[in-house]
């Protein structure tokens, strides 16, 4: 049902007959589409979903996480981050060993899902968060063969995207994979995005290109969301203002299963969890310049040794889980359905995004 599903994908990368493919739904999240001429009805789907089974992650965990505030030390790379650009300098490291990156890009103006990236040159796709839902198309079948054969993968993505990679891959443990997962505050519609990218591209009398959704040059706390037009025209408005990131916050447009997420909670299911350390001038004063600051939990050994190895291309102090969780308490539970999220969906194929 649409309220268990998550829309991870791992059904469809389970499937060996290619009977699955992930398709929209009319609320605009992606949804299961099982094509019954094709179907065998094996079971095995329902076996790797990550909604009717519980998944943990492999490696050895720790009953309690280490706490980090950190940024990286590279100017450049923290201010193309959203927070401290932790991911990105563990991302260097397997790049510079040979390694896979695994992470979400923006393909398309309204079109967001997994790649892999090779080189450096690259990673500036993976940077900055998406506030769109995005399809994971067959990444966690991609990984697996990349695994098999012998690469080294560093895979990021929301938790419940996580889970699904280590259902796939059967729970199996592999000492060439490490899973980064993110602070996850619920993933927002295609369709409303796609109503936003048409209203502003009709506003401005322009295809809207790309869109920043955390843009610091304004700022780490006082963020802007910045669009590009395909004419050359860039804008960018405080997050406050836009009408966009109105409604994401309000998490009216979110998932349904973003209210009751089985993964957004401890233990965190991937080796690393990443996101902003909100509320850090209160704990780390000289952790704060207002260039954003990330909050790093080491939820397993395997993920700790990673942290480790590039330690000295980030700046970072010891911190306490329960501090963290103040600013985030995403990190341990799902934020509440909105009551009024039944209505807005009931109107968003009527109304102007203005309207909504």
């Amino acid at each position: 049902p649409a309220a268990k599903c998550s829309s991870c994908g791992a059904c469809a990368n389970i499937c060996a007959r290619g009977a699955i493919t992930m398709q929209l739904d009319k609320e605009g999240f992606y949804r299961p589409v099982i094509d019954e001429s094709i179907c065998s009805k094996c079971g095995t789907c329902e076996r790797a979903c990550p909604w009717l089974k519980n998944v943990s992650n492999p490696n050895e965990g720790t009953e309690f996480p280490k706490t980090v505030a950190a940024y990286a030390r590279n100017e450049q790379i923290r201010l193309e981050s959203s927070s401290g650009g932790v991911f990105s300098v563990l991302a260097e490291h397997i790049l510079d060993d040979g390694g896979v990156v695994v992470g979400v890009a923006q393909v398309a103006p309204t079109h967001f899902e997994h790649i892999f990236i090779e080189n450096k040159a690259d990673l500036s796709k993976l940077r900055g968060s998406k506030y769109v839902q995005a399809n994971p198309g067959m990444i966690y079948k991609q990984v697996r063969a990349l695994l098999i054969d012998g690469r080294k993968v560093l895979f990021s993505g929301t938790p419940c995207q996580v889970a699904a990679l280590c259902s796939v891959l059967g729970q199996k443990k592999f000492d060439n994979l490490w899973t980064v997962d993110i602070v996850c505050h619920g993933v927002p519609s295609v369709k409303l995005f796609e109503k936003f990218a048409e209203n502003l591209s009709k506003e401005h009398n322009s295809t809207l290109v790309s869109t920043a959704f955390r843009d610091k040059s304004t700022g780490w706390k006082s963020y802007s969301v910045s669009q590009r037009f395909d004419n050359g025209e860039k804008i960018s408005e405080p997050y406050g203002m836009s009408n966009y990131m109105r409604l994401f916050l309000s998490r009216i447009c979110q998932n349904k299963s973003c209210s009751d997420c089985k993964y957004r909670k401890m233990p965190r299911i991937a080796d690393i969890t990443l996101g902003d350390y909100w509320g850090v001038a209160n704990y780390h004063p000289e952790m704060d310049d207002d260039k954003g600051t990330s909050v790093v939990l080491l939820n397993t050994r395997h993920g700790e040794k990673l942290f480790a190895n590039v330690s000295e291309n980030i700046k970072q102090c010891n911190s306490a889980l329960e501090n963290a969780i103040v600013g985030n308490p995403c990190i341990v539970r799902s934020s509440k359905e909105n009551f009024r999220r039944p209505d807005f969906f009931a109107d968003l194929d009527r109304l102007s995004m203005n309207g909504l």
